[in-house]
């Protein structure tokens, strides 16, 4: 009796899981051979007013070395963004001198802060997201770990630029492993399909434009990038860049966001590691 009643909630469980699994929402690639010239002729077409971010994703590894650091900082305040990713980035690690960057990099920018990480050297390593506006709402998710072990995380924020007006800003690095980043990409548009607000997401999806793979290929089904038809900036290696390794992209069902200068490589020499930082200018409209 007591096999038969084992069985029998082994079997009622798998069911739960089963049908869990069969309502999710499935994802396909979208066309990546194509993309958006900005703006378009129907944003030529609006005339109403407008409030401009300037995004920018900066790499922050700095092998280790402390004595970078004051140069990232620098390169963050010379161009002076309203939404900041910082991929890579240490908080009061060892190696980094039990210094918390993004809190600093915050503070030199009049920025509020949110960081998802993992534990590492008696502090956190990972993605942090910085805005000049208030931060309303959190959210980070650990992604699905892939065969190199490595815990990757994504990171999301909701602000107010202005009163009664919202978006999300989210960054990431996916993994470098191929195979994993499809499950990773999925786990990520498994939140942000939810979503009814702009979402500008910006990170490393580890992939070329010149050979997409499932990271580039599964965001264009829902994603715009902020690249034009000619193709995604390179931004690494410094001395001659010939990779797009940080993207900006932006999803808007409300069709309230305008790209108005395409995504760019933030040329600066002094730059401690061999990626230039990425930018881009969207423009939200607001209301009349």
């Amino acid at each position: 009796m007591k096999s038969m009643r084992k069985l029998f909630i082994v079997f009622f469980v798998f069911l739960i899981g089963f049908g869990f699994n069969s309502c999710q929402k499935t994802y396909e690639p979208g066309d990546w051979s194509e993309l958006p010239e900005y703006p378009t002729e129907d944003d030529d077409e609006y005339t109403g007013p407008t409030k401009t971010l300037k995004i920018m994703s900066i790499n922050m590894n700095l092998a280790s070395t402390p004595a970078n650091f004051p140069k990232m900082v620098d390169i963050a305040k010379a161009y002076n963004p309203d939404l900041l990713l910082l991929r890579q980035c240490d908080s009061k690690t060892t190696r980094a001198n039990s210094v918390d960057r993004p809190q600093v990099i915050a503070d030199e920018l009049g920025m509020e802060v949110y960081m998802k990480g993992r534990s590492y050297q008696n502090g956190l390593f990972g993605n942090a997201l910085l805005s000049k506006f208030p931060i309303k709402e959190t959210f980070g998710l650990d992604l699905t770990i892939g065969t190199a072990g490595e815990q990757r995380m994504f990171a999301m924020i909701k602000v107010e630029i202005e009163e009664g007006l919202e978006i999300y800003f989210a960054g990431t690095e996916l993994e470098t492993i191929a195979a994993d980043r499809r499950p990773q990409v999925i786990d990520i548009l498994r939140v942000t399909g939810e979503l009814t607000l702009p979402l500008i997401f910006a990170g490393n999806f580890n992939e070329q434009q010149a050979s997409p793979g499932d990271a580039l290929s599964y965001l264009s089904g829902t994603f715009s990038f902020a690249c034009p038809v000619a193709g995604c900036a390179f931004n690494a290696p410094k001395a001659g860049p010939t990779g797009t390794y940080d993207y900006i992209t932006f999803q808007d069902p409300g069709k309230q966001l305008i790209v108005s200068k395409n995504l760019e490589p933030f040329r600066v020499p002094e730059t401690a590691n061999t990626f230039f930082p990425t930018t881009a200018e969207i423009k939200v409209k607001l209301a009349p």
